[in-house]
């Protein structure tokens, strides 16, 4: 039992740093082939798009993997809804991401 949790927290975490260098290497790479092809006003105007909701998908990805390594037993209980395990991985995901979306929508 413990070796599957230790294993559990090591591939969420795994999977957490994973996504955030995969996300920097992305709007980093969209940046210099966007950068030299387009004016620096077409970036600014479309930055939401181009880099704001890849980093919410990651950014939500690595929230809720660091979440689930710290408590592998995860369950939700909200508003009558129950899920436990994976799950409840997968809701967690869907607010977080709900959550990001919303915030970037209102900011552009």
């Amino acid at each position: 039992m413990t070796k599957t949790l230790r294993t559990s927290k090591a591939v969420y975490t795994s999977v957490a740093i994973a996504s955030l260098i995969a996300s920097i290497a992305l709007g980093w790479k969209s940046l210099c082939v966007l950068g030299g092809s387009q004016s620096p006003q077409a970036l600014v105007d479309h930055a939401p798009a181009l880099f704001g909701m890849p980093f919410a998908i990651t950014a939500a990805l690595t929230l809720v993997c660091c979440a689930r390594a710290l408590d592998p037993q995860a369950h939700v209980d909200f508003l009558g809804l129950r899920v436990r395990g994976a799950a409840a991985t997968i809701v967690c995901w869907i607010v977080v991401f709900a959550v990001l979306t919303i915030a970037i929508r209102a900011l552009w």
